[in-house]
């Protein structure tokens, strides 16, 4: 059975596991999540931010102990004046929706503990300027960064194995993204309308590519697709004709387009040096 209780600022509930901050104050404009919390029967470590904890509070600043694990869905979204939160290195899990609609977030360094993020997490922080994720994490939902106007750069992990659907859509400011060389997927409109985006290295080893995926990425000038591309889902790069070295345009098919690189501007983009090939056996 759990227990509620308050540091006179939020509000735990306590089970067997350990203490959860289940509600926040709405109008504080910085808050300290403590390691501890005191109950019936002494201190109890901090494990959680639950559920819509902070959701739609006027907090500004939030700084999360160590010992915290976990972010739970739609905790601090809605924060529409949070500007900067500070994360323990005991984090592991950002749930879905936990910071989307945080438009005035600026500061957010991901711990280099953290394994998982979930869906819109940070959708629509439109003011954050970059996201660096580290290493450890090995899932990223879909739609994880949409929305992210301001981000001119983000930095992905090796150990994921998919750009999900919409991960980076409508960041309108993002420049360049490193695909890591594990990544055998690409989803719907993972990119779809990053205006600024100059350059798609797409590695070899990625197998599809979904529809959408770099529509309306008008600013590219330079493509390479990898010679193991075996799908491309429709209007994958709307807005871009594509010519060999010839000049003769080519239908976006990974037969057609796999393999290649190309560059050009204003949205004609032409291949240079030989296609490359990919011989499989059995």
């Amino acid at each position: 059975m759990s227990e509620t209780v308050t540091d006179g600022v939020l509000e735990f509930s306590i089970d067997e596991y350990g203490a959860t901050v289940t509600k926040a104050p709405a109008d504080a404009d910085v808050v300290d999540v403590p390691s501890s919390v005191l109950s019936e029967k002494g201190p109890v470590d901090v494990l959680s931010i639950g559920q819509k904890a902070f959701s739609g509070s006027s907090v500004k600043a939030v700084r999360i102990s160590e010992g915290v694990v976990n972010v739970s869905k739609e905790a601090f979204s809605g924060c529409q004046s949070l500007s900067s939160v500070e994360m323990p290195s005991t984090l592991m899990f950002i749930g879905s929706r936990a910071f989307y609609g945080c438009v005035m977030l600026t500061d957010a360094l991901l711990p280099p503990g953290l394994m998982c993020i979930g869906e819109e997490a940070f959708a629509d922080c439109m003011s954050l300027p970059a996201l660096s994720v580290p290493d450890g994490v090995t899932s990223i939902g879909a739609w994880a960064f949409s929305g992210c106007f301001s981000m001119s750069r983000a930095s992905l992990p090796q150990g994921i194995v998919a750009i999900e659907d919409g991960m980076f859509s409508d960041c309108h400011s993002l420049v360049s993204v490193d695909i890591p060389s594990g990544v055998v997927r690409i989803g719907e409109w993972a990119f779809f309308k990053c205006l600024s985006l100059k350059e798609a290295a797409v590695p070899e080893g990625v197998e599809s590519v979904g529809g959408g995926a770099f529509s309306d990425c008008m600013s590219l000038s330079r493509v390479s697709l990898p010679s193991s591309l075996e799908s491309l889902g429709g209007s994958a790069f709307f807005g871009l004709d594509f010519l060999d070295v010839d000049g003769e345009g080519l239908a976006h098919t990974p037969e057609c387009l796999g393999g290649r690189d190309f560059q050009g501007s204003d949205g004609v983009l032409r291949q240079v040096g030989q296609a490359r090939r990919v011989f499989r056996f059995g």
